[in-house]
């Protein structure tokens, strides 16, 4: 980092003064810093996120200083409410596709199931076959998985 220089008798080190690439080093390191606290609150379960009240919806990344989100901010308030409510549709959103979803992803175990059940009783000859076109398709994996 920062070399010390030392004075003629003087057993203090006196501070260089920062190169343009410290400086760089430290600013990238302190962006770096914020960006992975921001993304240690983004990894709070989207539940936790929601149910939060306004007022402590601010302080939820512990790293982030007061100073930094003013709770007298009128402009940060309003875009947090506004990302409040894009978040809860988007979070309804994701409820029903998984709502559609889910019937499918059952459909689709049990076609597997039965799939493998019936491969099972195929000759060797048939199965080879059977198989090899599952390989042409790429459907071998999803036969495979699990």
């Amino acid at each position: 980092m920062s070399k010390a220089t030392f004075a003629t008798g003087d057993t203090t080190p006196a501070k260089a003064p920062m190169s343009n690439a410290e400086r760089q080093r430290k600013h990238r390191e302190k962006r770096k810093a914020e960006l992975q606290a921001l993304r240690a609150g983004a990894a709070a379960p989207l539940s936790l996120r929601l149910a939060l009240p306004l007022q402590s919806a601010a302080p939820v990344v512990p790293t982030v200083s007061a100073r930094a989100l003013p709770d007298d901010s009128p402009s940060l308030r309003l875009q947090l409410d506004a990302a409040r409510k894009r978040c809860e549709a988007q979070a309804a959103e994701l409820a029903a596709l998984r709502a559609e979803h889910e019937p499918l992803v059952a459909r689709f175990l049990a076609l597997r199931t039965v799939l493998r059940a019936v491969l099972g009783k195929f000759s060797p000859a048939a199965r080879h076959v059977a198989r090899s076109h599952l390989q042409e398709t790429g459907f071998i994996e999803w036969l495979d998985a699990d």
